[in-house]
């Protein structure tokens, strides 16, 4: 991705096409091996119907990426002449409109920071993080826009077992569910080689214990992943006031700062009960949070 100067959080990024004009010549190039051998009529037929199909697949494929292109684009121009809050709305369009991408939400977490929103910042740096978890300037960013917000030892006391499998941090969901299906692929491989193979039957144990620990590790993270993946929040609001109940006059549990992430335990009218990384929980209203 090629990238714009800047300093941190200030950096945007443009997309790549995904089709070119190309595909229209390949459907004639198709068509001409039909010719040699010669096809029947009705094989022929529905062969260049399917493709007739897939070509306007492709078009319109290429359409929307255009189109997802230019808003980006003007986006970008929005970020970079300072009018961060038409930014925001370009970008944002492009998230209605079905849109997701690592950078777009890179973008929208910079336009936001700019703003002054560090809450909503932070929101998209995480979204952008689950896409492209081992990029160099989302992390850089990410870190000083949580340097930026109160009471930031909370943010970062995250749970000892995230420590412990930091290991597979880098890699996005699916990319550790992938690992987890090799590693098993390897597992059971190495078992039904050492059935017909000696020089494998003689290393099969340590090799499977090698590969039993990094699946165990990998399938526990993963679980761990997916478990929170719609629980997980940010406090947009300035300040968000946890109660001990979902009442209005309830008595203040603690108070919660913008940026801080929390975990959704269950929902109720406008109240939501969260639990901070340290578990203390709280009910705060529903709109002083956003979901990732």
């Amino acid at each position: 991705m090629q990238r714009c100067k800047g300093t941190k959080a200030q950096r945007v990024r443009k997309l790549i096409p995904l089709f070119g004009k190309e595909w229209l010549g390949e459907i004639f190039r198709i068509n001409s091996l039909f010719q040699n051998p010669p096809l029947s009529p009705f094989f022929k037929g529905g062969l260049l119907t399917a493709l007739f199909f897939i070509f306007l697949f492709l078009v319109a494929s290429a359409h929307a990426d255009n189109s997802h292109e230019a808003l980006f684009k003007k986006g970008n121009r929005l970020y970079e002449k300072g009018i961060y809050d038409e930014a925001v709305k370009e970008y944002s369009r492009l998230l209605d409109q079905g849109f997701q991408s690592g950078n777009l939400y890179f973008n929208l977490g910079n336009s936001y920071f700019k703003k002054g929103e560090p809450g909503r910042a932070i929101l998209n740096y995480e979204r952008a993080k689950r896409l492209i978890p081992d990029d160099s300037d989302l992390q850089s960013n990410y870190n000083y826009a949580l340097s930026k917000i109160e009471k930031t030892s909370l943010q970062a006391a995250l749970p000892s077992i995230e420590k412990i499998l930091g290991l597979f941090s880098k890699l996005t969901i699916n990319g550790l569910a992938i690992l987890v299906s090799v590693v098993y692929v390897g597992i059971i491989s190495i078992l039904t080689a050492s059935i017909f193979i000696q020089s494998v039957r003689r290393y099969r144990i340590i090799g499977i214990c090698i590969l039993s620990i990094v699946f165990i590790s990998g399938a526990f993270s993963l679980y761990c992943r997916v478990s929170v993946l719609d629980n997980e929040a940010i406090v947009i609001s300035k300040n968000a006031e946890a109660k001990f109940e979902p009442l209005d006059n309830a008595t203040t549990h603690f108070t919660l700062y913008e940026g801080m992430k929390v975990y959704i335990l269950e929902s109720k009218k406008d109240w939501s009960k969260i639990k901070r990384p340290d578990d203390k929980t709280g009910w705060i209203k529903s709109q002083d949070i956003e979901a990732l």
